[in-house]
């Protein structure tokens, strides 16, 4: 071999340029192309299933690990009732967030199953398993929360916030045993991307290396408001909640039409963008018989978080509660 070592090594540096090149050409093609989307279609459980195996199934998730005010809620009045409801819980925050919305529901004749979202709840609040979540878990925890609501009620109400209000809009949009999703301040599109990074981020986040971003750089791990939320979140669990939001807006499947369509907005969210859901609502209007859309105005100055009692709208609440109760139709909701 008569090359030299200086042409050997631009060779093999020319070589390696190329495969980089060449990798990084196969990411960014499956980032923008529906390759890594998975199954993201909806499982529900045979209707034999009855419902003391599905309590229990939904019950044996939380184990010792599991924070005890953050464990899955579920008011059952024993037997099935005219109406039962799901409540869906937001990004790094557990069924806590909800137990003042849940016992007014109860109060209201409803059956209420709220389920702790997969890498949720934890008591160790710096917890890596949001890192290990997937959509296919959100959408087989949101199917199974579901199966157990049929059990207990004739007509079943899906209402989800901010990650919740994804999966709700996704449960609207593929089973034709929900009645009504109330969509709440959805995460479609957050703030902090631009839109055209939501379908990558969505279909590369689970296979790339996770790391944590700090919901307050300052206050880091110090930051308890509520206690039981987390002070961090994970990319790939943020990933796995926009793939649902993401199909909701572009897959619908249910054939039997929603009794209705509730979607609340905040003029003043600084979490979450509203623009997805004028897509959401086109694709949804052939399935729907009656939408219903509020906005909370800027002037209120109202944060993202609608539901938690003792969260950032601590000062707010009750005048959100009283709006809330006017939406959902629920004349005991107070806060």
């Amino acid at each position: 071999n008569s090359a030299t070592p200086s042409s050997r090594h631009k060779r093999i540096a020319l070589i390696g340029a190329i495969c980089g090149l060449a990798l990084i050409g196969l990411v960014t093609a499956a980032a923008f192309s529906p390759l890594l989307d998975g199954d993201l279609s909806s499982h529900p459980a045979s209707s034999s299933t009855n419902a003391a195996a599905l309590k229990a199934q939904l019950l044996s998730n939380d184990g010792s690990e599991i924070n005890p005010e953050c464990r899955s809620i579920i008011i059952d009045s024993g037997h099935k009732e005219a109406r039962s409801v799901v409540l869906l819980h937001g990004f790094t925050s557990c069924p806590a967030q909800w137990a003042t919305v849940a016992q007014a529901y109860a109060a209201a004749g409803y059956n209420v199953v709220v389920p702790r979202l997969p890498g949720h709840g934890y008591s160790d609040r710096l917890t890596t398993a949001p890192s290990d979540v997937t959509p296919q878990q959100l959408a087989a925890a949101t199917d199974q929360a579901i199966d157990l609501a049929a059990q207990l009620g004739d007509r079943v109400t899906v209402v989800g916030l901010s990650a919740g209000g994804s999966l709700a809009a996704w449960a609207g949009a593929h089973r034709n045993d929900v009645a009504e999703a109330d969509v709440i301040a959805p995460l479609m599109l957050p703030k902090v991307l631009p839109e055209f990074a939501v379908g990558p981020v969505a279909r590369i986040a689970g296979h790339i290396p996770d790391f944590y971003l700090w919901w307050d750089g300052d206050k880091k791990e110090a930051l308890a408001t509520p206690p039981y939320a987390y002070p961090r979140y994970s990319l790939h669990a943020l990933g796995a909640f926009l793939a649902l939001g993401r199909n909701a807006q572009n897959s619908v499947t249910r054939t039997v039409p929603l009794q209705r369509l509730l979607i609340i907005t905040n003029a003043n969210d600084g979490a979450v963008s509203n623009a997805p859901l004028l897509g959401y609502e086109q694709v949804m209007q052939p399935v729907t018989t009656k939408l219903d859309v509020y906005e909370f105005p800027s002037s209120e100055q109202i944060k993202h978080d609608l539901i938690t009692v003792n969260g950032e709208n601590e000062s707010s609440i009750q005048t959100i509660y009283a709006k809330l109760a006017l939406l959902l139709n629920l004349p005991d909701l107070h806060a």
